[in-house]
């Protein structure tokens, strides 16, 4: 008896070893067909030929470890040619295969969505689509079903669902310089919406878009709550060489099949930047005393605007000194962008001829109606080399003297 007590407590404990192991197993199959969730709140779409749909996928991380989830879906054969397939507002809806789920609050949950647009000549009728999401060996599939109509069915509410205000549509600003625009776009719907940005400006101007308190933030697009707006800086710089005129903007919000257009205006006044410098690029020449110095001069306008009635003046020179300009005057003097090539000014200096070898300041300017630019130059004069040769003489006469006293004295 002792002995049949041993082998029934023998076999009790080993079923209950094999219960704890086919719970734990149970518990570690249940935990890996539990490591993602799928949700798609809407199953059955009604639509037309001419519309495009965009189902909300949601899908949830239900573990502490990083998932990477693969989507497909299989299209109904009916279906060849439609555009079926997985976007993100994020990417521009750029087609989306992969999702990785991490373990962070933000990165936890991940919503795409599956757009459906029907191919041409597609026949009204019933269509079955199957979203298939694998990971980790864990596979499911969900069914989407389609019941096409003809023609349009969806409402075009763009124009009521995002509203595009701003209190200055029109700005005036120099080339060169940033306008920025205060935009609000408010959305008018019950429904979450991300919003992509476009902007159309002329060829060559830089142009963005920033939230209204973090100019430094550069974004594509933003999240609207239902029934809440958000206020919006439109950037744009003209480049420096636009000409003065009216330039018209264009700012679009796109959502789904929305597209609001704001339409703006800059009108550019131009700008001056008048320009004097050296043919040789160097700030000092060599000037002989009592004999003339030719220099040339290039002269330009950097702007986008002409510059008028251009003077040239002697603002600081040493005294008794001459320097004339050849022209000393220029009519208009139109934007380099336009002329290709600067003008030439002949500057001719002359320093007296008992001038004291040295180095001398002379400042010149050039001044028209809309702008002016000096320029700082160090002329350094030296003797004529009639009075060196004399000099040279000079020293070999007093040399002669001193050898012949020498001899004299020697001879005493």
């Amino acid at each position: 008896m002792h002995t049949t007590m041993n082998v029934h407590k023998k076999y009790f404990i080993l079923i209950l070893i094999i219960g704890v192991l086919f719970t734990f197993l149970a518990s570690e199959a249940t935990a890996q067909q539990r490591n993602f969730a799928v949700h798609i709140p809407f199953t059955g779409i009604e639509m037309g030929t001419e519309d495009e749909v965009h189902v909300d996928v949601n899908l949830r991380n239900m573990t502490n470890d990083d998932v990477d989830v693969k989507l497909e879906v299989e299209r109904d054969p009916k279906a060849d040619n439609w555009d079926v397939r997985f976007v993100s507002s994020q990417w521009g809806g750029f087609g989306v295969s992969r999702v990785r789920l991490g373990t962070g609050d933000e990165n936890k949950e991940v919503n795409i969505k599956l757009r459906i647009k029907p191919g041409e000549n597609a026949e009204p009728g019933n269509y079955k689509f199957i979203v298939k999401a694998s990971a980790n060996g864990v596979a499911r599939e969900y069914p989407v079903f389609v019941h096409l109509k003809g023609g349009k069915v969806a409402v075009d509410a763009g124009a009521g669902r995002i509203e595009l205000e701003t209190k200055y549509p029109v700005l005036e600003g120099a080339a060169g310089k940033s306008l920025s625009f205060e935009i609000k776009a408010k959305n008018n719907s019950d429904k979450e919406v991300v919003v992509d940005f476009v902007t159309v400006t002329p060829s060559g101007w830089n142009a963005y878009v920033t939230p209204r308190w973090e100019t430094d933030k550069r974004i594509n697009s933003i999240k609207i709550t239902a029934n809440s707006s958000e206020t919006l800086n439109f950037t744009v710089v003209p480049p420096i060489e636009t000409e003065k005129g009216e330039y018209p903007l264009e700012f679009h919000t796109k959502a789904g099949d929305s597209d609001v257009k704001l339409d703006l205006k800059v009108v550019v006044e131009g700008t001056y930047k008048l320009q004097i410098v050296p043919e040789t690029r160097r700030l000092n020449f060599d000037i002989v005393a009592g004999k003339e110095s030719q220099q040339i001069f290039y002269v330009w306008n950097e702007g986008s605007a002409p510059i008028e009635n251009i003077s040239f003046l002697v603002a600081s020179k040493p005294e008794d000194w001459e320097i004339t300009f050849k022209p000393d005057k220029i009519g208009v003097l139109e934007p380099l962008a336009k002329t290709e090539k600067p003008e030439i000014v002949e500057v001719i200096f002359k320093a007296p001829e008992r001038t004291i070898p040295g180095d001398y300041q002379v400042v010149l300017t050039a001044a028209g109606d809309q702008d002016k630019r000096s320029i700082e130059l160090r002329a350094t004069v030296k003797v004529p080399t009639t009075w060196g040769w004399i000099g040279v003489g000079i020293i070999i006469v007093v040399i002669a003297l001193l050898f012949g006293i020498f001899a004299k004295l020697k001879r005493r």
